[in-house]
């Protein structure tokens, strides 16, 4: 707690919940890895234990400079030092947000319970989220730290711990850390020129919005009663002006971003605009990608089209009276190279997707194996029938088909670039998107 405050509403259930968790997390040992909770089973990992508030401190180091690394953004400040400190009694953890100190009761007069990670970073999270008391605000960063800590399945144990104490769900999607750390480094990835370090950034990237994805479903499941819990939602998202040259090609290269994260779409007649119809976070990691690749798409075309290497046509040219080689036009090339770019970013998009689900499923085993692959089915049921229902109440019946007119094998040369300039696409390294302890 917060020291010299008077407790707040939901303090009470707070530490009843996390009392639970303690238990839980107690049940487990190095034999029997795994603790089983409402039916499902599942492996935490253990809870640190330390011998004196200065191993706490080292820890709470550690955990800060992770964050750092990670680019993950806590409103700054995760930049600021937190000093750990022993306190003389032992029936409290608290925190000092005017001089950032911690205070943990030794070992010696009776602190063994406070002398944990979780409690460490129950404290940490009052100065992470800037909340003195156990607010909602508070409960959603204490998940988003276990997350970044290394800590995930703690986090889903304490949202369950949270459910059983009548904790009203909070909202926890993709947009309070993943997201903040992926369009840091989609800037950074954007500004890379070396072509071996761009070559991997797409697929990995891809891998940990899957993951997230995965882990989200994976929650979802868990609170599905829960009046707090994602629901599947639709956002409409502007593509261009009506009457720009290539916003077809626009639109696919957003169609298959979304394909590979859940996301189904309706789309304007005229190309100009589409609506997105997904989970939220799923709706965000697709846009964050698309708005990357977007700006590549269009540099690296226009570097082609600079180069001065263009596809040739044979005309009949009349004055002359014979056919003649002529350089394809311009507009030609640019959607031909628009086309074959969306098209590889899309199959590279759901080989790196499958390939994480197919990593998920190996590393999981009995209950919790089927756990994972029923959460992720029943996301895709919801978002199939959420956007079923969105077409019958608009009554639409037709399909988008304004790219159906190929230009590929008018400008074959400007297709083999849009796909070399597809394999090169980054975004990120999945280091830095992932651990990075």
């Amino acid at each position: 707690m917060t020291a010299g405050l008077p407790r707040d509403p939901d303090q009470r259930a707070v530490y009843a919940a996390e009392d639970r968790l303690t238990a839980w997390l107690d049940a487990t040992t190095p034999e029997r890895p795994t603790v089983t909770v409402d039916g499902q089973t599942y492996e935490p990992g253990p809870d640190l234990r330390f011998t004196e508030p200065a191993a706490a401190a080292t820890y709470v180091e550690a955990v800060l400079t992770r964050l750092r690394a990670a680019g993950a953004d806590y409103g700054g400040r995760e930049q600021q030092d937190v000093t750990v400190r022993p306190r003389a009694g032992a029936r409290m953890a608290t925190y000092d947000a005017p001089t950032r100190t911690i205070a943990l009761p030794p070992f010696a007069v009776g602190g063994r319970w406070a002398l944990r990670a979780t409690v460490a970073l129950h404290e940490l999270t009052h100065h992470l989220s800037g909340e003195q008391h156990h607010t909602p605000v508070w409960r959603a960063t204490f998940l988003r730290l276990l997350e970044d800590a290394g800590l995930p399945v703690t986090a889903q144990l304490l949202q369950l711990a949270y459910a059983a104490e009548g904790l009203d769900q909070v909202d926890h999607t993709v947009d309070d850390g993943t997201l903040a750390r992926l369009a840091k480094l989609l800037r950074q990835a954007e500004r890379a020129s070396n072509e071996h370090e761009r070559a991997a950034f797409l697929s990995k990237a891809q891998a940990l919005a899957t993951r997230h994805s995965v882990a989200l479903a994976v929650a979802r499941a868990h609170t599905a009663k829960e009046e707090g819990r994602e629901e599947p939602a639709a956002e409409n998202y502007r593509i261009g002006e009506r009457g720009k040259k290539g916003l077809a090609r626009y639109v696919r290269l957003l169609l298959n971003i979304a394909h590979a994260n859940d996301v189904r779409c309706t789309i304007s007649h005229d190309s100009t605009a589409l609506t997105m119809h997904g989970f939220p976070s799923d709706i965000a990691v697709t846009k964050a990608i698309y708005e990357s690749l977007l700006v590549q798409m269009v540099a690296d075309c226009e570097r082609h089209l600079g180069s001065g290497v263009r596809d040739e046509r044979t005309v009949w040219d009349s004055s002359r009276r014979r056919y003649v080689a002529r350089p394809v036009a311009t507009i030609t090339a640019r959607l031909a190279f628009y086309e074959a770019y969306a098209w590889r970013i899309g199959e590279r998009l759901d080989e790196a997707r499958q390939a994480t689900l197919a990593a998920a499923g190996a590393a999981s085993t009995g209950e919790t194996s089927n756990e994972t692959a029923l959460a992720v089915r029943q996301k895709e049921l919801d978002v199939h029938d959420f956007f079923a229902e969105a077409l019958r109440r608009n009554n639409i019946r037709g399909t988008w088909t304004a790219d159906r007119r190929t230009k590929v094998n008018d400008a074959p040369r400007a297709a083999e670039e849009g796909l070399r300039a597809a394999d090169r696409a980054r975004l990120s390294d999945e280091k830095a998107l992932g651990e990075t302890g």
